[in-house]
């Protein structure tokens, strides 16, 4: 079997679809009239079938078959009945919502210690993502004493917190131990619970010494909705949407009928994360992680391509609605990436993490939880590496959008997407005598080359041929050599961005 993409055909017309059904019939499980997963838990709504639902927005804008349509309204509404609300899901903080949350590797997993009494002692959190299968083992080791070992997923070494105590002014002190102990090897952190009045009494016959049951407890991840996976997921919805006005032509009168619906799901989505919402002084917009949710960098801004996955979702509520709030915040954000941007040898480089956020910069123990600003990691060391590429497919699409949205006020200039043209031409794309074109790992221009998975998101640069027409010919020359890989659903979404801008 040839490599998928590995073709110099024209590019796709109504009849001719073949390297977008290439990977739609290398997918597992897509061949069916319903191939959605039940729900998000594991994420595979936000970072699978959400690729799958764009890549078909984008076949129906490029070929005018309205059975990419079709297709892409079973999965929204297969999609949109999967919401927390209508499924009695509750969060982490007991609500039900209009939203799609998860409960897997990207959320802080717990597990809940008895005394011997029974009564909760302990919390242990793990922070992800190797937490969601993390056990907790409690051995006793005399006068009350314990140790706690934590044994994450995979084969990652077990973390042991010794001689531990439950009183409340012991030095041992479970919670203390573990925040002393806290480090990025060892990310744990306990709650020390108050027991029930009489509880330890009754349990060991002193009101002064409590007691842990031994056993191994589970950790749970905690259910959490994300703002990225939101915005990921009502992109395509609220995408269909801006089509049917703006090319009505391109959507049958059936399914424009439905996109008022399809508009009110990914507000209501939306406004569940209103309370992560920031704007700063200067007018940039981002999300935000509180202190307590129990993600990995609680009390932390999200990275950039997540905020802006919501953020290429508010630019076609815009476009669709002409609604002011959505248009002053696609502008904030829009803000927020060009003041990231750095104008590096002619081409513009930003950072994964925001560079005035708390990732960026880290941040130190001062010995006190509440202080430290994040419940789950008390302190992080600053990772200030460049965004890579394959995250990088979320940022080019919110700038390629919001510079060619009508009505938006200018954020961009022409000279500015010139340059996040040469990005790629200058910094991504690998040309080596006498070997295959590929691309680096990340935009700083000096990344180690990708892997065959990096390669595979190649697509995502096209757009900017517009700016500058070398893009095209680059792109389709990694595309050409490029080693096959197992397919993924993100692949569905290149293989349209091949289709839509095979030509300007």
């Amino acid at each position: 079997m040839p490599p998928l993409f590995a073709t110099t055909r024209p590019a796709a017309s109504i009849s001719d679809h073949g390297l977008f059904d290439a990977v739609e019939d290398a997918l597992p499980a897509l061949g069916s009239a319903d191939p959605v997963v039940p729900d998000n838990d594991a994420g595979a709504l936000g970072w699978g079938l959400a690729w799958r639902m764009q890549a078909y927005l984008l076949m129906a804008e490029a070929t005018g078959d309205p059975s990419h349509l079709g297709r892409l309204v079973r999965m929204a509404d297969a999609v949109i009945a999967a919401r927390d609300h209508l499924r009695g899901v509750r969060d982490h903080r007991g609500l039900s919502l209009p939203v799609w949350s998860s409960a897997g590797k990207f959320t802080v997993a717990t597990a809940v210690v008895p005394d011997v009494a029974g009564a909760p002692a302990l919390r242990v959190h793990h922070c992800p993502p190797h937490g969601v299968k993390a056990a907790v083992q409690v051995t006793p080791v005399g006068d009350g004493r314990f140790a706690l070992t934590v044994t994450p997923a995979g084969d990652r070494p077990p973390i042991v917190l010794a001689d531990l105590s439950l009183a409340p002014t012991d030095p041992r002190r479970a919670d203390r131990v573990a925040y002393e102990q806290h480090s990025a090897d060892a990310p744990v952190t306990v709650d020390l619970l108050d027991p029930p009045p009489g509880a330890a009494a009754a349990a060991t016959g002193s009101p002064d010494v409590r007691r842990i049951r031994p056993g191994s407890y589970r950790c749970r991840p905690a259910r959490v909705a994300l703002a990225a996976q939101t915005g990921m997921i009502t992109y395509p919805l609220a995408g269909l949407a801006r089509l049917a006005r703006e090319r009505p032509d391109l959507v049958p009168a059936a399914v424009a009928a439905r996109t008022d619906d399809y508009l009110a799901v990914a507000h209501e989505a939306l406004a569940v994360h209103d309370h992560q919402w920031r704007v700063s002084a200067d007018g940039e917009g981002y999300h935000v992680w509180l202190p307590d949710e129990p993600v990995g960098f609680a009390g932390a801004e999200l990275p950039t391509n997540e905020f802006l996955a919501v953020g290429r979702t508010l630019i076609q509520l815009a476009a669709a609605t002409g609604d002011r709030g959505y248009v002053d915040r696609a502008v904030a954000m829009a803000r927020t990436l060009r003041r990231q941007m750095q104008l590096r040898r002619g081409a513009l480089v930003w950072s994964y993490w925001p560079s005035f956020g708390r990732v960026y910069r880290g941040w130190a123990k001062t010995g006190d939880p509440v202080r430290d600003g994040s419940r789950y990691r008390p302190q992080f060391h600053g990772v200030t590496s460049a965004e890579d590429v394959t995250h990088a497919l979320l940022d080019i699409d919110f700038a390629v959008l919001y510079h060619s949205t009508p009505r938006l006020p200018e954020v961009f200039s022409e000279a500015d997407m010139r340059a996040l043209a040469r990005t790629f031409t200058h910094h991504v794309r690998v040309r080596r005598l006498g070997r295959r074109p590929t691309v680096r790992r990340d935009l700083s221009g000096a990344g180690r080359p990708g892997t065959a998975r990096h390669e595979a998101h190649v697509a995502g640069w096209l757009p900017l041929r517009r700016w500058d027409p070398t893009v095209a010919k680059a792109v389709s020359a990694v595309q050409r050599s490029r080693r096959p890989v197992p397919p993924m659903a993100v692949d569905a979404y290149c293989a349209a961005l091949l289709t839509r801008w095979r030509r300007p």
